[in-house]
Order: C-alpha cells, then structure tokens, then sequence
C-alpha cells in the first residue's frame, strides 16, 4: 500500500513519558508559537474537522474524519477520530494511528513512542505517541508524520500534500 516513511533520526534525548493513562509527554515541549503551527497544519487537510477528542484529556484537540469522506477505519482510534493534539501542560505531543511499520519507522528514529496501551498488548502496534516539536525543524518532520497519518486514514497511497 504504502512506501514505508522515511524519517531523519531526532536529535537529543527522548523526553520523558508516563507509563500509565492517560499517556503524556512530561518535558520538551515545543514553544506556543511551534504548536500553534501544528494546530494549524493539523486542521487544514480536507475532510477533517477540529472537534474535542472524546478518548484524551480534556482540551485535546482532534483530527476526525467528516462523515462525507471515504475512509480507513482501520486507521481510527475512536469514531472517525484518528488522531488528537494534546494541551498544556503536555503542550504539542500528539497520538494519532499509522501503518505498522510507519510506526516503527517513528519510534526507530526517536520521534514518538507506542501508546502505552500498545506496550500493555491491549491495542495492536500502529497508535504512536509522536513527540512534540521543539522548533520549526522538527514540526517540519511531525508535519510528515501526521501527513501519513492522514493518507493512511483516507486511503489514499500518494502524499495530500
């Protein structure tokens, strides 16, 4: 279906995580301006709509999928909801569903985690948390990753971009 994302490795060390729910970022966090970016991107591919996640924290803002648009329901966490951007204090880390091996892809070169629920075994590899970006470099990179997310929602084997 797809050709497998190719990331560059993330610079630094990885930021430190809760290993219980809900799953957060708890440090490196990207500055407002950056994240005010991503929500922006986030929100402005066809079809997906800017509504309250109804599986996060209370302010995590979700990318779900209008009901007018064909879809991969493989690729949904809840609903038509297949990924969500938290809020402060975990300000810009986000959870959002890919293919297997974009998600190892992801995690290999430091960009996100598996959910925590993966690491438990209750849900199957492919729900990442991706780190927030710390600066425009790295937004460019989540920017990426959250573009194949989005194919993978839509089916649609090309870049949306």
């Amino acid at each position: 279906m797809f050709e497998i994302l190719s990331l560059t490795s993330r610079n630094g060390r990885r930021p430190r995580t809760t290993s219980r729910l809900p799953h957060s970022q708890l440090d490196q966090h990207g500055p407002d301006e950056v994240i005010d970016k991503l929500h922006e991107f986030c929100f402005s591919f066809p079809g997906v709509k800017n509504e309250h996640s109804t599986i996060s924290v209370p302010g995590a803002r979700a990318m779900v999928m209008h009901e007018a648009h064909e879809c991969n329901h493989d690729a949904f966490m809840i609903g038509r909801e297949f990924a969500h951007i938290h809020p402060h204090p975990d300000n810009g880390s986000m959870h959002l569903q890919l293919p297997k091996a974009d998600a190892i892809e992801v995690i290999r070169k430091g960009w996100g985690e598996d959910h925590y629920l993966v690491t438990l075994g209750q849900l199957p590899k492919g729900l990442v948390m991706v780190f927030s970006p710390r600066d425009v470099d790295e937004l460019e990179v989540v920017k990426k990753i959250v573009t194949r997310s989005y194919a993978y929602a839509t089916n649609r084997t090309e870049s949306a971009r």
